[in-house]
């Protein structure tokens, strides 16, 4: 299949993380070789599609399902992208860093995350529903990515790969009389992975995924802790504090 292996190489490739149209860095193709190792092993049997949601090689689902299902349904608005690309360090120590550009994926990076978040707040129990319209009666769960960045970091005895993922979660309440909702539930969901000092390390890729599993374990742990989604029951102290600290400046 070598129109597929060149097509595939070619989006193998990081591109600097500015805005402004910085020279783009190619990374190192040993430390991308995912999907090249699966085209190799199988072209047929294997997925090869770069999408956190559709390719478990990539990312699976955290085996969560509370002890005490939710009775109140939760309508989940479109994830909203606030990532800030300008601030992101071109180098440490000198060294240059190469950070992965969302054009290796297939799709957006806010459609996959929000399907893996909808997914896993269906499996999960928390609520009686996961429902496709916000009517005044249902909890509205508006998530924010603020940051979702994967990279390499080049040293004089190898390089290390790192992913980060900030999933920014905020739960609103029904709708008063007056139309409004009040903040029953606000969290910040972060997770750092960094791999060792290797001459090939492991891919970011895969450790986005990873990252990825971590917010949403700890997204699935506060929610079932908050009891924001059982009705008669006191709702536990929102971090909102946390959260704030999280929030990118307006």
């Amino acid at each position: 299949m070598p129109g597929k292996k060149r097509v595939r190489e070619a989006r193998l490739q990081f591109v600097g993380g500015t805005a402004d149209g910085m020279a783009a860095m190619k990374f190192p193709l040993r430390s991308l070789s995912l999907a090249l190792a699966v085209l190799a092993a199988s072209c047929a049997s294997m997925n090869t599609k770069a999408d956190l949601a559709e390719n478990e090689l990539l990312y699976v689902d955290v085996p969560f399902l509370t002890k005490a299902p939710g009775d109140r349904a939760l309508f989940v608005a479109p994830l909203v992208d606030v990532r800030d690309r300008q601030v992101l360090p071109t180098d440490e120590r000198g060294f240059p860093i190469a950070y992965g550009g969302d054009d290796f994926w297939d799709r957006p990076v806010v459609d996959m995350v929000g399907d893996v978040l909808v997914r896993q707040l269906r499996g999960s129990g928390l609520f009686a529903a996961v429902v496709d319209q916000a009517t005044p009666d249902v909890l509205v769960l508006k998530p924010t990515l603020v940051s979702f960045t994967t990279g390499q970091t080049e040293a004089i005895s190898g390089s290390r790969s790192f992913a980060e993922v900030n999933l920014q979660l905020q739960v609103l309440g029904p709708a008063g009389a007056d139309g409004q909702r009040a903040v029953l539930f606000e969290q910040s969901c972060k997770n750092r992975q960094v791999s060792e000092l290797e001459l090939n390390p492991v891919s970011p890729f895969r450790l986005v995924g990873h990252a990825l599993q971590m917010s949403m374990s700890k997204a699935l742990s506060s929610l079932d802790g908050s009891n924001v989604g059982r009705r008669n029951v006191p709702l536990a102290a929102p971090e909102a504090s946390e959260a704030a600290a999280a929030r990118p400046p307006q």
